[in-house]
């Protein structure tokens, strides 16, 4: 009787392993961890941004944005999946923007590389028209190949 329960415990234990590994998306995983990570980072600098205009100051100036807004008002979120956190003053606004080359060195353009995919999955999160992803932080300037750019604006004039 024993011999029969092992048997079929081995037996269910096989179609669970081969079966499971069908179900399992690493790509997926990847994407939601990225998006994750992101998306706590953009929450963090946000919040940053926000503590300091709230406390009367003034906005920040692109090149000591870190200086201004850390440690005072939080904490520098790490970098997420090779990419880089920056800061920029511009005629259309200030924003953060979370950037770098392409995952894998894809240079398929936007759209076509899974970091891209994670990136745009968080439009839906933030309001209209204040979250974008291309391939240039503010949309400004060239559009260098194999490179990806999340802006998110704090503040945004009218185009």
């Amino acid at each position: 009787m024993n011999i029969i329960q092992a048997i079929f415990a081995l037996a269910l234990m096989g179609m669970v392993v081969a079966g499971g590994i069908q179900y399992v998306n690493p790509s997926a995983m990847a994407k939601s961890r990225v998006a994750s990570q992101a998306d706590s980072g953009f929450s963090v600098l946000e919040g940053a941004y926000r503590s300091r205009q709230a406390s009367g100051a003034a906005v920040p100036a692109a090149d000591g944005w870190q200086a201004a807004l850390f440690p005072a008002f939080g904490t520098m979120p790490p970098a997420v999946s090779g990419l880089s956190w920056s800061y920029g003053v511009q005629a259309e606004g200030t924003w953060f923007c979370l950037s770098g080359p392409l995952s894998g060195g894809a240079a398929g353009g936007v759209g076509s590389d899974p970091v891209t995919g994670a990136l745009t999955s968080l439009a839906t999160r933030r309001p209209e028209g204040l979250y974008e992803v291309t391939r240039t932080c503010g949309g400004a300037g060239g559009e260098p190949a194999g490179t990806v750019a999340a802006t998110l604006w704090m503040q945004r004039m009218a185009r």
